[in-house]
């Protein structure tokens, strides 16, 4: 059974080294367990069916695993999440210009920035906009998640309990209190404990798969 920090979104370096491997499949298994749902997720903002979005979801995957092999690291070019999203980005592209038969993709640049090589571009205008705002609230969200997994298991349990009631629950002050046999004053000192570390782990997981997106000497190939 998987760890509350096994689905920790940080993307580690080993992790991303190992995907090179495609018959690597318990590390292209933590892959798709740390990625499926954010993925899905912006695919179904997008306006997508339950199926088109796994389907999204799967496409994605064969996307980077046909990428892996090749990596060649450049930081100037970016990170690990610029990289996922303009791949998951043409994906929902290709689905939604099937849907309402929307122009070429090649007529519709979805990255701000230019690409270099023989990359493809995607969507562009308020699609683009929309897709790139979900995009970020998905991956924020992921950050938050896996930030309170962390804290979870490295608080006191107690103070956690705290947390969870007041801010994930939505419970008053005095409700927690009489619950949990504390003090207002004790409410409040827990819930702030939790949530500056939530704040703190949040900060330094983003900051982790922003610095350790690809391991070093390697850069993602073209997106296709």
């Amino acid at each position: 059974m998987r760890t509350d920090s096994e689905l920790d979104l940080k993307t580690r370096r080993s992790l991303l080294s190992r995907l090179r491997n495609l018959d690597d499949q318990e590390s292209w298994r933590a892959f798709f367990d740390l990625y499926w749902q954010m993925l899905y997720k912006v695919a179904r903002r997008a306006g997508l069916s339950e199926a088109d979005a796994e389907d999204v979801v799967q496409e994605t995957v064969v996307a980077v695993a046909r990428q892996m092999p090749r990596f060649q690291y450049d930081a100037a070019r970016g990170t690990f999440k610029g990289w996922l999203f303009r791949i998951v980005g043409r994906r929902v592209t290709d689905h939604l210009r099937r849907l309402y038969r929307q122009p070429r993709r090649e007529e519709l640049p979805l990255d701000p920035e230019p690409e270099e090589d023989d990359s493809e571009p995607g969507l562009s205008g308020e699609a683009a906009g929309e897709i790139g705002v979900a995009w970020e609230q998905e991956w924020e969200q992921a950050v938050l998640e896996a930030a309170v997994a962390r804290v979870r298991e490295q608080t006191n349990p107690k103070h956690f309990q705290v947390f969870d009631c007041c801010v994930r629950l939505g419970w008053p002050t005095a409700k927690v209190a009489a619950t949990l046999g504390l003090s207002a004053a004790q409410v409040y000192l827990a819930r702030h404990r939790v949530s500056r570390a939530v704040k703190t782990a949040a900060r330094a997981i983003n900051e982790e798969r922003l610095r350790d997106g690809f391991p070093a000497g390697q850069q993602p190939a073209p997106v296709r």
